[in-house]
């Protein structure tokens, strides 16, 4: 493999890495507001599971692999925890 291809793939990897771990810290931060939310683990972890209406009747786990959906699901926990929901 030619050395400026070798870079490339290793930058492309490098760019995946960070892309996942920005992802994981998303998800994580998610669980953790879900579970402050709704109260406990398995219970967050069921809600996440469940078509949401606010969410177009999408899971929100759906949604975590990007940050707009991640921040809808913010949104939706933030809605219920003040009542609005």
């Amino acid at each position: 493999m030619a050395r400026t291809t070798t870079k490339r793939a290793t930058r492309g990897r490098a760019a995946r890495v960070a892309n996942e771990a920005v992802i994981s810290a998303g998800v994580a931060q998610v669980i953790g507001r879900a579970m402050a939310v709704i109260g406990g683990r398995s219970e967050a972890l069921r809600w996440l599971g469940t078509p949401v209406h606010a969410l177009d009747y999408a899971t929100p786990v759906s949604l975590l692999g990007t940050g707009k959906g991640r921040d809808q699901v913010l949104s939706v926990l933030d809605q219920l925890e003040h009542g609005v929901l």
